[in-house]
């Protein structure tokens, strides 16, 4: 197909798509004369992911190039790529405290209380969920950061549960966009699910509160 189509087909612009072509997200299409390129299904697939990305999980340029990468790196096992791929998906937003080492040792303890043993020591989660923990505890706010043994195995069933919907059995790059639609998409979807579940909630308690 040509450009033009592929815009229609994918919903993204021609001018978007000769820019993921010249920052390397998207291969460029086979040449059919000097002017002309022929695109098929393999550019519509990433196109959409990363549109996805874009659109729903605001993610950076710079995050999405080191996705790419991750994926082309064949010297890296699945399990390496995909770590690759949830570093370069940590949220950009910024955690107004740094941690010190008293909120990464209880980050520490939290990632040891769940037996996540396989977590890098140097992985950068671990800096964000202590820095997430300092503003906690210097906030005020209602929540004892080591009475995290409440969302543990919630959270620890959820990660299992999205790493058996990967199907195993396809290549490299279609388990990595299962795996980060998963991380980007099901995340929103999550966050959604928790609103409303408050809503919900603090109808039950604290309707009649005036």
């Amino acid at each position: 197909m040509r450009i033009s189509e592929l815009a229609d087909t994918t919903g993204v612009s021609v001018a978007t798509i000769k820019y993921y072509v010249r920052e390397g997200l998207l291969s460029p299409g086979r040449k059919l004369s000097e002017r002309l390129a022929d695109y098929d299904d393999q550019h519509v697939r990433r196109l959409r992911l990363l549109r996805v990305l874009r659109d729903v999980g605001s993610v950076p340029v710079g995050a999405l190039k080191a996705l790419v990468d991750a994926t082309q790196d064949r010297r890296a096992s699945v399990h390496d790529m995909f770590g690759r791929a949830c570093d370069a998906l940590r949220t950009e937003t910024a955690v107004p405290e740094v941690p010190d080492e008293h909120t990464r040792a209880l980050a520490d303890q939290i990632v040891a209380r769940a037996g996540w043993t396989k977590v890098r020591p140097d992985a950068p989660e671990r800096d964000r969920l202590a820095g997430i923990i300092k503003v906690i505890l210097d906030s005020g706010l209602p929540t004892d950061p080591e009475g995290a043994a409440t969302y543990l195995p919630l959270v620890d069933a959820i990660a299992a549960y999205d790493l058996d919907q990967i199907d195993d059995t396809r290549d490299r790059e279609a388990m990595m966009e299962q795996m980060v639609l998963g991380q980007v998409v099901l995340g929103e979807f999550l966050l959604s699910l928790r609103r409303l579940a408050h809503e919900h909630h603090s109808a039950l308690r604290f309707a009649g509160r005036r």
